[in-house]
C-alpha cells in the first residue's frame, strides 16, 4: 500500500504535470481568444538554421501570429520531440526535424497530414526535389512534412592545389596517372596520401606553417555513419534486404569500413572529435585538400570573414566504386536535413502551415543562398538560379556548385525513414565511431549492430517494420537507388 508521504507526492507530480500541459497548450489558445496574436512555439536544433525565423516575425506579426523558438543542441532534437510527443503536453505548434524520424512519428499519429492545407497555400510540390519529397516528406501517401534543407553529402577538393602545376607533375612521377578529382574511393586514397604533409614541407610552391592533411570527414558521435553509408553505398550496400534481414554486417559493410579507416590515417589527428563546426573549420582554414561534407560548405568557403581558401574551394561528385563495365556506382549520402511538421496537438494548425509554407516556398531562396545559415538546395528552382548564389562567386562557380549539388543529390543515399529509424542508425553510428576509434573491430562492431537491429525489428513487430521497409524500398527503386 502507498504510504502517505508517497501518495502526497504523487498528487504534487500529477497537479504540476496537468498545470504544465496547460500552460505549453492552452496558453496560445487564450492569447487568441483575448483578441491578441496568436502564440506559436516553434521547435528546431539551436543556431544558424533558425535564423529564417527571425526573418519571417514581421510579416507574421501582420499575419496575427507571434512566433517563440525555442533551439535544442544538434543531437537531441529526437530526444525532446519524442518526449513531447508521447506527453502530449501541445508544448510546440512548429516542429523543424530530420527526416529521418518522420516514419515513426507519422506511423504513431504525431503529425498531422498537411495536404487538407494546399488549397489555401500552394506549397509547389513539384517544385521540390522528388526524392526528397517522397523518401523526406511523405508516409503511406500522405505528405507529413514540407522540406527546409536540402542535407546531402558532396566531395570538397582545394582547386588551387589540384591546378599548381608543380603538384600535377609530382603526382604523375609518384602515381603514374595524372591528378584530378578522384572518381572512385581507391582514387581518394591516393590523393589523400599525396597531400598529407607536415609543417615545413612544400606545398605548391610554398612552405607550410602547419600540417596538411589529404583528407577528412566527420568522425564524432551522432551522424558519423553517413560518411560510411557514402562507401557502402557506392559499394552496393543496403541497410536490410527484403525481409529485414541486416545487410550493414556483410562483406562490404566491413570493406567500407576498411577503407574509411585507411583514409584517416591522412586525416587530422583529431578527426574522431571532429562534428560538423571542427571540420568546416579545418577545410577554411586551409588544413585539409578534400574532404566530404554538406552542402552549406561551398558558400562559406567564399565568405572572406571566416575563410582562408576563398575562391579556391571546388564541388564535386561523390567518388564511388567502378564496375565490371567500367561504370562508376556513386551513392551521396543525406544524413540529417530538416523538414517542418505541425504536431497534432496544435491549437493553431492553421497559422502553423502559413509558418511552414512561407518558409519552404515564399523565402525558400533566399534561406539555402546565404552564408548566414546552413540550410541547402531541395528545388530545382534553387539549383536553376545561379544569380543567387553570385555573392559567393561568378557566376560560372555558382552554376559548378550547383551542378555538383545536383548531381548528388540524383545519386541520394536516403537516411532510413521508418519507426525505429532513430535507434536503428544511433545504433549504427556506434558501431562505425567505436571501430574507427579502434575499440572495437570492424565485423565485431557491425556484428553487434545487426544483432541490436534485429532486436528492435522484433520489438516494433517484424511484418510490419518489413512491410514498411519494403515500401521504402519500392520509392528507392523508383529512382533508381535499389535495384532486387
Amino acid at each position: 500500500m502507498m504510504g502517505g508521504r508517497k501518495r502526497m507526492i504523487l498528487a504534487i507530480a500529477i497537479i504540476l504535470a496537468m498545470s504544465f500541459t496547460a500552460w505549453a497548450g492552452g496558453g496560445q489558445e487564450e492569447a487568441a481568444a483575448d483578441g491578441g496574436p496568436v502564440k506559436l512555439a516553434v521547435f528546431g536544433d539551436q543556431g544558424h538554421n533558425l535564423v529564417p525565423f527571425e526573418w519571417i516575425e514581421e510579416e507574421a506579426a501582420g499575419m496575427g501570429i507571434e512566433l517563440e523558438v525555442v533551439g535544442v543542441p544538434f543531437t537531441a532534437v529526437y530526444e525532446k520531440l519524442k518526449t513531447e510527443f508521447v506527453g502530449g503536453t501541445g508544448a510546440y505548434d512548429v516542429v523543424v526535424f530530420y527526416p529521418s524520424y518522420l516514419g515513426e512519428f507519422a506511423e504513431f499519429g504525431y503529425l498531422q497530414p498537411l495536404d487538407p492545407f494546399f488549397s489555401d497555400y500552394d506549397p509547389e510540390l513539384d517544385d521540390i526535389v522528388p526524392a526528397y519529397l517522397d523518401l523526406y516528406c511523405s508516409y503511406a501517401g500522405s505528405t507529413y512534412a514540407l522540406p527546409y534543407d536540402g542535407d546531402v553529402l558532396n566531395f570538397y577538393f582545394r582547386r588551387d592545389l589540384f591546378d599548381n602545376a608543380e603538384e600535377k607533375d609530382a603526382f604523375q612521377a609518384q602515381f603514374g596517372r595524372e591528378l584530378e578529382v578522384p572518381e572512385t574511393w581507391d582514387d581518394l586514397l591516393e590523393v589523400a596520401e599525396f597531400f598529407t604533409r607536415p609543417a615545413g614541407a612544400t606545398l605548391a610552391g610554398e612552405t607550410l606553417d602547419q600540417d596538411m592533411y589529404g583528407f577528412s570527414f566527420l568522425g564524432a558521435r551522432g551522424f558519423a555513419y553517413g560518411w560510411w553509408l557514402n562507401i557502402f553505398g557506392g559499394m552496393g550496400g543496403a541497410y536490410f534486404d527484403r525481409d529485414m534481414n541486416p545487410q550493414i554486417n556483410t562483406r562490404v559493410g566491413v570493406e567500407a569500413l576498411e577503407m574509411l579507416a585507411a583514409l584517416k590515417e591522412f586525416s587530422p589527428p583529431d578527426v574522431m572529435n571532429m562534428g560538423y563546426e571542427e571540420l568546416k573549420n579545418a577545410f577554411l582554414q586551409g588544413r585539409l585538400a578534400t574532404m566530404v561534407q554538406w552542402s552549406d560548405i561551398w558558400k562559406k568557403a567564399n565568405d572572406p570573414a571566416i575563410s582562408d581558401i576563398v575562391g579556391n574551394c571546388g564541388v564535386a561528385q561523390m567518388p564511388g566504386v567502378r564496375q565490371s563495365d567500367g561504370s562508376i556506382l556513386r551513392r551521396a549520402s543525406g544524413p540529417v536535413g530538416r523538414v517542418i511538421g505541425i504536431p497534432t496537438t496544435t491549437k493553431h494548425a492553421d497559422e502553423a502551415y502559413w509558418v511552414a509554407w512561407k518558409l519552404t516556398t515564399d523565402i525558400s531562396t533566399d534561406t539555402v543562398s546565404t552564408s548566414a545559415t546552413g540550410l541547402d538546395p531541395y528545388r530545382f528552382s534553387h539549383v536553376e538560379n545561379a544569380a543567387a548564389f553570385e555573392e559567393f562567386g561568378p557566376a560560372w562557380e555558382a552554376e559548378a556548385y550547383l551542378e555538383a549539388v545536383m548531381s548528388n543529390l540524383g545519386v541520394l543515399y536516403p537516411d532510413l525513414n521508418i519507426p525505429g529509424a532513430a535507434e536503428y542508425l544511433d545504433t549504427l553510428d556506434i558501431a562505425v565511431t567505436s571501430a574507427l576509434a579502434g575499440t572495437r573491430g570492424y565485423q565485431e562492431a557491425l556484428d553487434e549492430a545487426a544483432g541490436r537491429w534485429e532486436e528492435i525489428t522484433e520489438t516494433l513487430g517484424a511484418d510490419n517494420q518489413a512491410k514498411i521497409f519494403n515500401n521504402m524500398l519500392d520509392i528507392w527503386a523508383k529512382y533508381g537507388f535499389w535495384e532486387d
